[in-house]
């Protein structure tokens, strides 16, 4: 196994760092892909959202610890904005996202979360911050904005009836969109960050788990707890989180960026075959603008002009 991983250790090096870039934010797509389809499938395996909620935490938790302590770099956990980003973006943020894949497909998820999360950063700057969205920003806006009322239209016309799983999703966009902004304007890290939504977020909910809910999975088999264990909280928690971070290093915020936005938006059209979900034009639609508005393709072309 050490050889094996010395050897895809020496490969990669060899390699431009472009390569490596593409060759990581692929490998993040992946995750962040999966991740939408993994909290789908619980309801499958009849694992209950808060016990996947207490291993995500529970085991990020026991492996980045002795790493702090051996680094001696702990003490911005102390700070008082690391206990409101765990609050916002680690226990609220997760209480959110699972429950609403237990109720809402995949695509749902897409829509209302993903191709959400553009409006609600941009409202939230401006009522925060009064910090105005800039040329590609206003014309996403715009994209998003005529897509929701398409949609609201066809709504209206019965061809569709919104449930609590959406409207969770929709919570959900605001709650990433304020973790995001809050954790840029006070120059947190990518590893103080996520170092200070795990380690807060486990002192947090843990004992909230423990005295209040306890295990809520007596059906579910033990290697489906294994695997959704290992994923939320070593793959997505930190693997993800460290291969986006060295994927932004060497191609730029806009690129691994743009690029991993696609995940999500991919990964609702595979559920569909996949997880036999349903698919109506209302979600065709929302997938289609929502998709657009997100990735914004449009600065492709001025990216390639650098």
């Amino acid at each position: 196994m050490v050889a094996i991983c010395q050897f895809f250790r020496h490969f990669f090096e060899r390699l431009s760092p472009k390569t490596q870039g593409y060759l990581l934010v692929l490998f993040t797509m992946f995750v962040w892909g999966s991740f939408s389809l993994l909290s789908r499938v619980t309801v499958r395996w009849q694992v209950a959202v808060w016990d996947i909620i207490a291993m995500r935490f529970t085991l990020a938790a026991i492996i980045l610890m002795p790493i702090l302590l051996i680094k001696q770099e702990w003490r911005f956990l102390f700070r008082w904005h690391a206990v409101i980003l765990a609050i916002i973006g680690g226990v609220g943020y997760s209480c959110l996202v699972y429950t609403g894949f237990s109720l809402a497909p995949v695509v749902h998820g897409a829509v209302f979360l993903n191709g959400m999360i553009p409006v609600a950063t941009t409202l939230l700057l401006w009522l925060i911050f009064k910090v105005r969205p800039d040329t590609d920003t206003k014309l996403a806006l715009i994209i998003i904005i005529a897509t929701l009322i398409v949609m609201s239209s066809m709504i209206a016309m019965g061809a569709y009836h919104f449930n609590v799983g959406d409207v969770i999703f929709l919570a959900c966009a605001f709650c990433w969109a304020g973790f995001s902004i809050l954790l840029k304007e006070w120059q947190f890290t990518p590893w103080q960050s996520m170092c200070s939504t795990v380690v807060w977020s486990a002192l947090i909910y843990l004992p909230i788990y423990a005295l209040f809910i306890g295990f809520s999975s007596p059906n579910a088999s033990l290697h489906h707890l294994v695997v959704q264990g290992v994923f939320h909280s070593i793959l997505v928690m930190i693997v993800a989180t460290v291969t986006y971070a060295m994927a932004v290093s060497r191609l730029g915020a806009f690129m691994a960026g743009g690029l991993s936005s696609l995940a999500p938006f991919i990964s609702a059209i595979i559920a569909v075959p996949l997880l036999g979900e349903p698919l109506n034009m209302v979600m065709v639609l929302g997938l289609i603008g929502m998709g657009l508005g997100t990735v914004q393709p449009w600065r492709w072309i001025k990216y390639g002009k650098y």
